[in-house]
């Protein structure tokens, strides 16, 4: 049986590209799996998901369309931090499509959406300070503290009435965003990211993360406000720390020489300006598509440096799974092979009728508490009042 009400949507060229017609959709546990086209639950060693994806050439061409969803859990799993996984958390969604089709944003119900919880400054402040004392005894450099966010909305919403409010204006759109919604969880997972983790391109493969963000209003210049953002201190700091993780990573791919060829480049989203390099690295035909999620998952941008330490760190400070938030959704189909970092993401939730959006930032010794967790709501609501409008 195919559940033919299974789909992602991806924005593309101006376009959004309905990707439909599954033949094979499977979320993955460490010991388990579930076909979600069916429901069936089945043991499964997630080893075996590694291996087949060995087995698959980046270089490859992929002539139906796939779209993987990496959760940020399966970062403990590569980083060999097993005890921090539950044998009930998900790794990774992996949806093989038979089609694609170009769609337009059509009548769609207006999002309200009611908070019902969210984090206070007494609350980002606990963790901001215990987290600030592992910076000052140089156990890290930088760590990506997040918070959630948890809204509802009313019964009769559609996830075509999300999908169309969030991206009915091609400029709000992000450069990586993805939609997929399953119903067998009957949850939409929405993602608006600007932010790239990888994108391959002939021999070449590209990471671009965001770090340094200032609020703007859209309709006025932002060239005034680039040149705050490009003199400070802070923000230059984590950019350049992580563009330095990111070039170690891709080193470790195949070959030591990934080089930054954009040092420092604006990047607009809705109310908010940006900042974010690029590193590139050229790789030959052979390598495979799990050597490069092994050596780039989690993105640096949203755990911190060094990465395993700060993973640890912001696991005893949030106390909870990130889970689709701060992963990457991968979309291979013919020369698209890129990846996103999830951030300005959402699940949403046609059972509890409740949407669950988190956001954070990069937190280093020149931080500011407060500074900080203003940047969290600003984030917040790039995503919150591009939905609602």
């Amino acid at each position: 049986m195919t559940d033919n009400n299974l789909f992602s949507i991806i924005p593309y060229k101006y376009q959004l590209l309905k990707l439909a017609g599954a033949n094979k959709a499977i979320a993955y546990y460490r010991y388990h799996a579930i076909d979600l086209l069916t429901g069936h639950s089945f043991s499964y060693d997630f080893n075996n998901w590694i291996e087949e994806n060995q087995k698959i050439l980046l270089s490859s061409s992929f002539d139906l369309p796939r779209v993987i969803h990496l959760f940020y859990e399966l970062g403990f799993l590569i980083e060999n931090e097993f005890q921090l996984l539950s044998v009930e958390t998900m790794l990774v969604i992996d949806i093989h499509f038979n089609s694609f089709q170009v769609i337009e944003p059509s009548v769609f119900n207006k999002i309200e959406l009611r908070p019902l919880s969210c984090p206070s400054l007494e609350d980002y402040k606990k963790s901001f300070e215990t987290g600030y004392e592992e910076l000052l005894k140089g156990n890290c450099y930088q760590f990506n503290l997040t918070y959630p966010y948890l809204y509802s909305f009313k019964e009769y919403l559609r996830p075509e009435d999300f999908l169309f409010s969030l991206w009915r204006d091609k400029a709000s759109r992000g450069a990586y965003g993805s939609a997929t919604y399953i119903p067998f969880f009957k949850k939409l997972f929405l993602s608006n990211s600007p932010e790239c983790l990888f994108q391959h391109r002939e021999k070449t493969l590209s990471a671009m993360p965001i770090k340094g963000t200032l609020k703007r209003i859209d309709s006025e210049d932002w060239k005034p406000l680039w040149k705050t953002l490009v003199n400070d201190k802070k923000s230059q700091a984590e950019l350049y720390m992580i563009s330095d993780l990111l070039r170690n990573d891709l080193s470790r791919i195949e070959f030591p020489r990934a080089q930054i060829v954009k040092k420092k480049f604006p990047k607009l989203v809705p109310g908010l300006l940006h900042q974010y390099s690029q590193i590139d690295v050229e790789l030959s035909a052979s390598v495979n598509l799990w050597k490069v999620i092994e050596k780039l998952f989690p993105g640096g941008s949203i755990t911190g440096a060094p990465k395993k330490r700060s993973m640890r760190l912001i696991q005893e400070l949030e106390k909870r799974e990130r889970g689709f938030y701060c992963g990457s959704t991968l979309i291979l189909y013919k020369e698209m092979k890129s990846a996103s970092i999830n951030i300005r993401s959402s699940v949403v939730d046609f059972e509890n009728y409740t949407m669950l959006y988190q956001a954070g930032g990069g937190i280093t010794l020149l931080s500011e508490v407060e500074d900080e967790y203003k940047e969290m709501t600003y984030k917040r609501d790039s995503f919150t009042h591009t939905l609602t409008l």
